[in-house]
């Protein structure tokens, strides 16, 4: 049974070897890098499947009328439970005035439009310097022994 859990900061080893699993291209080699992502959130919430953690949003918002989600993790053994979609349901929940907006990853775009959200055609991005994101093959073999233990 999936438990949500709004609010909830998992540990940062659980948090890493979900984006391990996900995949999540985000970091993970550099742990303190993912614990400065999630102090800089004012929005995380947690999905469990007992003890583990399947699932994990991470994202900010000023709480009157924009809000950014930078992560969306589910495992995939859970995915197609709705967790994903569990998760999402917390934002207009908790925060009714105010317009979310992401940045899907490649294999995730069609899932957005399933659970309601609208495709946006006037979004920009400025890249990381120096931080060029592996291709998720590359991620997967990278980091297949840390996933294993999600």
């Amino acid at each position: 049974m999936i438990r949500f859990a709004p609010h909830h900061r998992p540990e940062l080893e659980a948090i890493r070897r979900l984006y391990a699993a996900a995949p999540l291209r985000r970091p993970i080699q550099d742990p303190d890098r993912i614990r400065r992502m999630f102090d800089g959130a004012n929005v995380i919430h947690s999905a469990w499947e007992g003890a583990r953690l399947v699932g994990v949003l991470r994202g900010w918002t000023d709480g009157a009328y924009d809000g950014y989600v930078c992560d969306l993790a589910v495992h995939p053994d859970c995915q197609k439970a709705g967790i994903g979609a569990g998760l999402l349901a917390l934002l207009p929940a908790e925060f009714p005035e105010v317009r979310w907006v992401l940045l899907s990853a490649p294999l995730a775009r069609d899932y957005y439009a399933k659970v309601g959200w609208e495709a946006l055609d006037n979004a920009w991005s400025l890249a990381r310097e120096g931080d060029p994101m592996p291709s998720y093959e590359d991620f997967r073999t990278r980091f297949a022994d840390l996933a294993a233990r999600a």
